[in-house]
């Protein structure tokens, strides 16, 4: 059974890799970038479906629950960041991540449970310690949101008054240690660890744009 589902998720890391191959090239090769931008939510969605597909498939239901808390969290947060500059500074939403809800795509909840749960599963191949592994997980989404930063605001994602504030990483690094810890110490298990080679894809992906794009 195991070397049943190890076949599985290895399929899946191909998809991955292949999809996010053709992302690298289509965002930089002109006839192609217009689709690219537009497949945008798309890909989000179906690729973080095919990480988290497992743990959906088999109702691993205390996951369930974290997700569905993590998700409506942020969410939230970000409502309430967009709105009044508050959380993370001011900025706003281009139309590019899909459907909103008060100014906010509804994909990014998603978004920040996948980058999370990514760098909690990395942060526990490094160590046992919770306390550590907590704070790891968290310097690790800060660091996601660095290369993803300069890549978003050219990508129109998303566009800063201003520089991006320190303010913004500081609430990551918050934001992420409470979704961090309520996994950690909730001893909650997942399926899959496809979530931890998605991190390392992205933050490939957007290492790649940011030194390709103009």
């Amino acid at each position: 059974m195991e070397r049943k589902i190890d076949i599985k998720q290895h399929w899946r890391l191909f998809v991955l890799i292949v999809i996010y191959t053709v992302g690298i090239v289509g965002h930089l090769t002109t006839p192609l970038y217009d689709l690219m931008i537009s497949l945008t939510p798309f890909t989000l969605l179906l690729m973080g479906g095919l990480v988290l597909f497992e743990d959906f498939y088999k109702k691993n239901l205390k996951f369930l629950k974290w997700f569905g808390v993590v998700y409506l969290f942020t969410l939230l947060i970000e409502i309430i960041g967009v709105n009044t500059g508050l959380v993370f500074g001011k900025y706003e939403y281009g139309v590019v991540l899909g459907p909103m809800i008060f100014g906010t795509p509804l994909i990014i909840g998603f978004n920040w449970v996948i980058v999370i749960l990514g760098a909690i599963l990395i942060a526990q191949k490094i160590t046992s310690n919770k306390i550590l592994a907590i704070f790891i997980s968290a310097f690790l989404a800060v660091f996601f949101d660095f290369l993803l930063e300069p890549v978003a605001i050219n990508l129109k994602y998303w566009d800063w008054f201003g520089p991006v504030p320190m303010q913004n990483y500081a609430a990551w690094f918050i934001i992420s240690l409470i979704g961090s810890a309520s996994f950690i110490y909730s001893e909650i298990q997942t399926f899959s660890s496809l979530s931890k080679q998605y991190y390392i894809i992205q933050c490939v992906f957007f290492l790649t744009l940011n030194l390709g794009l103009k």
